[in-house]
C-alpha cells in the first residue's frame, strides 16, 4: 500500500510539460458540444461528432447544439461565496499529505509513526476522536492521519458541490431506499468469497439464459452472451457504461432467484438467501446509479423490468405491484406503447422495444391478478404492437432489412402465447362488462376459442415428446386455456347484470381441480425443472376459489372425498405463494369459504357415520385424482340455441351476423380440456344458485376486504 501511495504521489509531483500557449490565461468563454437536436428528440446517446454517427446512419441533417459555458463546477467560476477559502483549505490538506509521504520516503515507517502521532495530538483531541469514530479499525496512527486527511478533503469537496442539488451519490441513496426489498440476510462485503468471482457471474448468466430467458423474452440472448460470457462490449455501448452494468446485475439477480438451495450450495458455496440478497443489493445500487427513473436508455429499463420479475418471486408484498407503475410510465416516456416510435429506430431496436413492452404488460396483468385489481395497460396497447415470432438468430444489431416471422416453434413462441393470454384476460376480467365483447357468455366463449386457435397455430410445429421446453410450453398453454374457460363463467369482477349459464353436473369442479393438478405437475415434472420460476408467475387462486365454492354445495360424499384432497393440498400450498401471503386481501375470503366447505364435509361425514380422513395425495403421480374422467373438446355437445346461429364444430352460440371462430379439434397436439359441452347456453343459472352465490360472495369479500398487512401486529 505504501508503494502504491509513493508511486501515485511521485507521478503527481512530476513537472508537467506546458506548451507555449497554455501558460497564458484563457480569456475567451469556453464552449461545450451537447447532443444534437435529433438525438435529443429520439432520446438516444449522441457521440457529438459533426455530423454525429446516428444522423449519418439515418441520412438526417445533424443540427449541433452548443452552450456558451461549461457545466457548473467545471467552468472555473466560483460556485459559492466562500470558494477561495475552501480552495486554500484543500491545498493545505493536500500539502499535508505530500509532507507525510515525503517523510515516509526519507525516514521510514518508524519515524513517521512517531511524527504522525505527535502531529495528530497537536491538532486537538476533537479531530482525533472524529477520526477514530469514522475509522475505528485503524490502529497505526500514521495511516489514521492519512485517512483522516483524505476524509476531510472529500468532505470539503462534497460541501462545495451541495449547491447543485443533484449529487449522484445522494440520488443513489434515495433510489436505493425506494427499491429496498426485505432481505433474508445482510451480506457482508467479503472479497474472498467465490460468489464475487468471474466464474460465478458467468455461471449465473448461463442459468439465466437457460431458465428465465425462454419464459420471459425481453432480451437478445446472443448479445447478452457476447457481453457477459465473451467479455465484449454490449451492442454499441462504450466499455464501462452504466446501462450494460445495470443489465448484467439484473441478470445475475434474476438467475440467483431461479436456483435451488442445493444448486446454490454446490455451485456457489453459499446459501440461496445469501446469493439472492447479494445480487439484489448490487442490482439496486446499479439501477440507482444509472438514474433509472429519468433515464431514456432502453437497456436500463430492461434491467429494471428484470429486477421486478425477480423481486416478485422473493417478495409477496405490494412493492412490485406498486413499482410496476414506474416501469409503465418509463415505458410510455420511451413511446413503447405506440405501434411505431415517433422517431427513427432500427429494426433490431424496434424488436427489442416491442419485446420489452410485452414483458411490462405481462408483469402488469400478473400483478393485477395477484391482487384482483385492474391492470394499467389496455388490451389494445398490446394487440396493436406485438413483437415478431422469430428466433434470436434471425435478428442482429446491425440488420437493415425487415424482420421476417418464422412459421415454426421459435424463441418467442412462449411469449407470443402469453401475449394472447393476457390480451384475452384483460377483456374477460377487467372491461367492467361495458365492452360488448364480454357481455354475453357466447362471446366470452368466443374469446377463449380465439386464444385456443392462436395457441394451436403457434404450437403446430412443436415437438413435446422430444423437446422438454416444447412440452412445458404445451402444458402451460393448455392450463391457461382451462383457466380462461373458468374466468368466462366465473369472472374476477362482480357485476349484478351478469348471470352465468347453468353448468351441468360437476364439470366446473372437475375443471378447476384439473387446473390445480396441472399447475403442480408443471413445477414438479423433471422436464420442467429449469423453469420452476413459473410457479410465481401463475398462482391459480381463482381456480381454487371455484373448486371450494363448488364443494360448499356438494351433496355427494363420494364426490366430496374424491376432490377434497387435491383442493386441501392446493389450499395449504398456495397460501405461501399468493400476494401478501396468508394475511392479504385474497386469502382472508379464501379462509372463509374454506371453513364453509369443511363444515359441509363434516355434515356429510356425520350423516354417513364416517370419520374424516384424506385419501391418498392427489397432487402427485399415481394419485386418486388421475381417475377423474378427462373432458375434452372432442366431446362437445351442441348447446340449446337462443335466437341466433350455432357453430356445430365448436358448440358456440352466436348472434346472426357475428363472425365466429372455427377451431381445429387437434393439430397434432391432442384434445383440449373443455367445459362447454356441459354448459346450458339456453338455460341461464338461477340468480340464487348456491355455487354461484358462494363464488360471488367470495369476490365481493375480496374487493370489500381491507388489506390486513396494514394492521400492526
Amino acid at each position: 500500500m505504501v508503494n502504491v501511495c509513493l508511486l501515485a504521489m511521485a507521478d503527481y509531483r512530476k513537472p508537467k510539460a506546458i506548451g507555449k500557449g497554455l501558460s497564458e490565461p484563457v480569456t475567451s468563454t469556453p464552449r461545450v458540444r451537447l447532443s444534437c437536436e435529433l438525438c435529443r428528440q429520439r432520446k438516444v446517446k449522441c457521440d457529438k461528432l459533426d455530423p454525429c454517427t446516428n444522423c449519418q446512419r439515418f441520412g438526417a441533417t445533424c443540427v449541433p447544439v452548443e452552450r456558451a459555458r461549461l457545466p457548473r463546477g467545471r467552468s472555473g467560476r466560483l460556485t459559492a461565496k466562500g470558494a477561495p477559502g475552501q480552495d486554500n483549505s484543500l491545498k493545505e490538506r493536500v500539502s499535508r499529505l505530500e509532507e507525510l509521504l515525503r517523510e515516509l520516503t526519507e525516514h521510514g515507517d518508524d519515524t513517521i509513526k512517531t511524527q504522525s502521532g505527535l502531529s495528530s495530538s497537536q491538532e486537538g483531541s476533537a479531530a482525533t476522536k472524529e477520526a477514530d469514530k469514522s475509522e475505528p479499525y485503524i490502529e497505526n496512527s500514521f495511516w489514521a492521519d492519512i485517512l483522516r486527511q483524505i476524509h476531510d478533503v472529500r468532505g470539503a469537496s462534497s460541501h462545495g458541490s451541495n449547491d447543485d442539488g443533484r449529487a449522484s451519490d445522494s440520488n443513489a441513496t434515495n433510489y436505493r431506499d425506494l427499491l429496498a426489498m426485505p432481505r433474508a440476510v445482510n451480506p457482508s462485503i467479503a472479497t474472498g468469497e467465490s460468489l464475487l468471482s468471474m466464474y460465478a457471474e458467468k455461471k449465473l448468466c448461463r442459468m439465466f439464459l437457460e431458465k428465465i430467458d425462454p419464459i420471459f423474452k425481453i432480451l437478445h440472448a446472443p448479445s447478452l452472451r457476447t457481453f457477459i460470457l465473451d467479455g465484449k462490449p454490449y451492442l454499441d455501448y462504450e466499455p464501462g457504461h452504466l446501462a450494460p452494468t445495470a443489465l448484467a446485475c439484473a441478470v445475475y439477480f434474476a438467475a440467483a432467484c431461479s436456483v435451488s438451495e442445493d444448486e446454490s450450495l454446490s455451485l456457489f458455496g453459499c446459501n440461496k438467501s445469501f446469493l439472492v440478497a447479494r445480487y439484489q443489493q448490487e442490482a439496486e445500487t446499479t439501477l440507482a446509479r444509472a438514474d433509472f427513473m429519468t433515464s431514456n436508455d432502453l437497456t436500463i429499463l430492461q434491467a429494471f423490468v428484470l429486477f421486478l420479475l425477480a423481486s416478485r418471486s422473493q417478495d409477496s408484498s405490494r412493492r412490485v405491484w406498486t413499482m410496476m407503475s414506474m416501469a409503465l410510465r418509463i415505458g410510455q416516456a420511451l413511446s413503447l406503447h405506440f405501434p411505431e416510435a415517433p422517431f427513427p429506430v432500427r429494426p433490431f431496436e424496434r424488436e427489442l422495444r416491442r419485446r420489452l413492452w410485452l414483458g411490462i404488460g405481462f408483469l402488469d396483468i400478473q400483478c393485477s391478478l395477484d391482487r384482483a385489481s385492474e391492470p394499467m395497460i389496455r388490451a389494445d396497447w398490446l394487440q396493436s404492437n406485438p413483437p415478431s415470432n422469430v428466433n434470436d438468430s434471425d435478428i442482429s444489431f446491425g440488420m437493415v432489412g425487415p424482420v421476417h416471422e418464422s412459421p415454426g416453434f421459435t424463441d418467442m413462441t412462449f411469449s407470443m402465447i402469453t401475449l394472447k393470454a393476457q390480451y384475452t384476460a384483460r377483456l374477460l376480467n377487467f372491461a367492467d362488462f361495458t365492452d360488448p365483447t364480454v357481455r354475453s357468455v357466447a362471446k366470452r366463449q368466443q374469446l377463449v376459442n380465439e386464444y385456443q386457435e392462436t395457441t394451436s397455430k403457434l404450437l403446430q410445429h412443436s415437438q413435446p415428446d422430444k423437446v422438454p421446453f416444447h412440452w412445458f410450453t404445451r402444458q402451460v398453454a393448455e392450463n391457461i386455456n382451462t383457466v380462461m374457460q373458468l374466468i368466462a363463467l366465473r369472472p374476477l369482477q362482480r357485476n349484478l347484470n351478469f348471470i352465468p349459464p347453468r353448468v351441468r353436473g360437476d364439470r366446473l369442479l372437475q375443471l378447476s381441480v384439473d387446473v390445480l393438478k396441472k399447475a403442480h405437475k408443471i413445477i414438479t415434472d423433471p422436464r420442467a425443472i429449469p423453469w420452476r420460476l413459473v410457479e410465481h408467475m401463475f398462482v391459480p387462486w381463482h381456480s381454487l376459489a371455484i373448486a371450494i365454492s363448488e364443494l360448499c354445495v356438494c351433496e355427494d360424499l363420494t364426490l366430496m372425498e374424491r376432490f377434497w384432497a387435491p383442493v386441501r393440498e392446493a389450499y395449504d400450498h398456495l397460501g405461501d405463494l399468493i400476494a401478501d401471503s396468508r394475511k392479504g386481501m385474497i386469502w382472508k375470503p379464501m379462509e372463509k369459504i374454506m371453513a364453509q366447505a369443511e363444515a359441509k364435509r363434516k355434515e356429510l361425514l356425520e350423516a354417513s357415520n364416517l370419520s374424516p380422513q384424506y385419501p391418498s395425495s392427489s397432487l402427485f403421480p399415481g394419485n386418486a385424482f388421475s381417475q377423474v374422467p378427462a373432458c375434452s373438446q372432442a366431446n362437445i355437445q351442441q348447446p340449446l340455441a337462443l335466437s341466433g346461429d350455432v357453430i356445430s364444430t365448436t358448440g358456440v352460440y352466436a348472434h346472426t351476423g357475428v363472425p365466429m371462430v372455427t377451431l381445429p379439434e387437434t393439430m397434432g397436439l391432442g384434445s383440449w380440456p373443455s367445459v362447454w359441452d356441459a354448459v346450458d347456453f339456453g338455460c341461464p343459472g338461477a340468480p340464487n344458485e348456491m355455487s354461484w352465490l358462494n363464488y360471488e360472495n367470495f369476490i365481493e369479500d375480496v374487493y370489500g376486504n381491507i388489506d390486513y398487512t396494514l394492521i400492526s401486529h
